[in-house]
């Protein structure tokens, strides 16, 4: 028997093809197409996200190939289940990209390990998870494959049992575990299948199958696992693979109740970290040379008074990180402005989302206009860039609101913005409304009384199209994170935006369908990357 317990799995990027296949059927219905479209770029012939393209542009500036993407820093969602495991002396081992790192995963499931365990953090449909088991399957038909997380959690609350098994059938895994957090079934799993005659029975939180055909469900049995007993231990992980950034969490969950969003519902109230045991993970971190660090809480600024303590804190310790972070302008005083630059604030992400204060009013953001544009104003005077994102299509919206929020962008100049159609759940807070807003349809498909999705496409694509005060910078294909890890291995927020800023331009022109590819304007993105030769030589390599 194999003394690994559990291989982790990170993020795996699935191929575009799959997703233009599925989005081109369906393009009379949906607006699918046109939001992938609006997150890619032509070149040679196909679409492809930015990482690719910037590649590119790095190897011509070189001559050398190039492999960087954001995927590469240490995943959070597998480092956290690795480190849980092995708190419970479970072995454990993490495989950080799966594109990247398929070497890697081979040489461990040569091992024979008792489970794989999927994360679905990143994944909005079965087929990435589906090619993780068949490739978890050639190399080890033996190993369980257990799946988890968002995906998982959302087919067995929104599906029947018969649907649910149908999809889990298609995906192919041994175990699913249905629970919002699940780190704590994941090691009573784990801790079975080391017993000669493992019973799934006995694990709540679980759908199981021996033949892929018969699904069998356990007991609910929701998880509360507390932050400060389960924060990452990062002493068990090779420190050199930790530089120079890594991700963090200091809180589970939200403050607020968006309308068009779940998260809150399902995660439950809002479980923040203990200072000191933040103080104790940045200590750690900091002493194996660790220069960056992402805050990914949901809203980092809440609570205000907590924000402040933080940011104090960082700076008596000296650490000298450069952060970045979900933010909220809402509920930053000037004092938290201030201590967010002096403690090392390098990057706020803004989920903004309108404009237009009445839309603000139907999303129940709790926010006000005037309070973004201080806040960006104030993030820009203190140097720290600003990534906003809006949703265009909300209901309520119409023409003259999302024209509001085009120019707000233009007025307040985020250093990069992105406008998304609006991608309706049917889950959402808003759904109960559904009657009196005349809202039908869900994801890229929907009506309501004053727009439709394809109000909503043509509007994104204006606004892409006529807004100047700020650089387009597609969330899905290239976002703060991004920004964060590329800055963080030595290439300048210049560089970057220049290369943005140039892309973007190809962007808006093929959304006009006008025939442009990328790769015949390599030369000019590549410029953006020239003048760098020891950094560009160094990331190439």
């Amino acid at each position: 028997m194999s003394n690994l317990d559990c291989v982790v799995l990170g993020y795996y990027e699935a191929p575009l093809d799959k997703s233009f296949e599925t989005a081109e059927a369906m393009q009379k219905v949906s607006g699918g197409l046109r939001h992938l479209k609006a997150n890619t770029l032509p070149f040679n012939g196909r679409r492809v996200r930015y990482p690719e393209l910037i590649n590119a542009a790095i190897s011509r500036a070189t001559g050398r190939p190039s492999r960087l993407h954001v995927a590469n820093l240490p995943n959070l969602g597998a480092h956290y289940l690795a480190s849980f495991l092995l708190r419970r002396n479970l072995a454990a081992e993490v495989v950080n990209f799966v594109n990247f790192d398929q070497e890697r995963l081979e040489d461990l499931l040569a091992e024979k390990p008792r489970a794989v365990a999927i994360t679905t953090t990143f994944y909005f449909e079965s087929h990435p998870v589906r090619h993780l088991v068949e490739l978890v399957r050639e190399h080890s038909p033996e190993t369980k494959i257990v799946v988890g997380g968002p995906h998982i959690f959302h087919v067995c609350s929104d599906y029947a049992p018969q649907a649910q098994d149908r999809l889990f059938a298609f995906m192919g895994a041994d175990i699913y575990v249905f629970d919002s957090q699940g780190e704590l079934t994941l090691s009573r799993v784990c801790s079975e299948l080391g017993q000669p005659n493992p019973d799934l029975s006995t694990v709540p939180n679980l759908i199981y199958s021996h033949d892929n055909k018969t699904f069998h469900r356990t007991v609910r049995q929701p998880e509360n696992n507390s932050l400060d007993e389960n924060a990452v231990d990062w002493r068990v992980f090779n420190p050199d693979q930790l530089l120079p950034t890594v991700q963090t969490r200091t809180a589970r969950s939200c403050a607020y109740k968006c309308a068009f969003c779940r998260y809150p519902v399902i995660a439950g109230d809002l479980n923040l970290t203990s200072l000191d045991v933040l103080r104790a993970e940045l200590d750690y971190l900091k002493d194996i040379g660790v220069q960056q660090v992402l805050f990914i809480d949901d809203t980092f600024n809440i609570p205000r008074g907590r924000f402040k303590d933080l940011c104090r804190m960082m700076i008596r310790e000296n650490y000298g990180f450069k952060w970045y972070s979900y933010f909220r302008c809402g509920n930053a005083d000037d004092e938290s402005f201030d201590l967010a630059a002096e403690s090392g604030c390098t990057g706020v992400f803004l989920g903004i989302e309108s404009g237009d204060q009445a839309i603000l009013k139907a999303m129940n953001k709790g926010a006000y206009v005037h309070k973004y544009s201080y806040g960006l104003e104030k993030l820009r005077s203190k140097g720290i860039a600003s990534y906003a994102s809006f949703i265009i299509g909300f209901p309520g919206e119409t023409e003259e609101s999302a024209r509001n929020t085009m120019e707000f962008i233009d007025s307040v100049r985020p250093t990069f913005y992105c406008l998304e159609a609006y991608f309706h759940d049917k889950k959402v807070p808003v759904a109960q409304r559904a009657e009196e807003l005349g809202l039908q349809g869900q994801a890229y498909s929907w009506r309501h009384n004053s727009m439709d999705w394809r109000q909503a496409a043509d509007l994104v694509e204006e606004g892409y199209h006529t807004i100047t005060g700020s650089t387009i910078c597609p969330l899905y294909s290239f976002d703060l994170w991004s920004l964060a890890y590329m800055t963080g291995l030595g290439l300048s927020r210049q560089q970057l935006t220049d290369f943005v800023r140039s892309a973007s331009k190809i962007l808006v022109r093929a959304l006009s369908d006008e025939k442009v590819d990328a790769a015949d304007h390599l030369d000019r993105l590549a410029q953006a990357f020239r003048g760098s030769d020891q950094v560009l030589s160094r990331l190439a390599s």
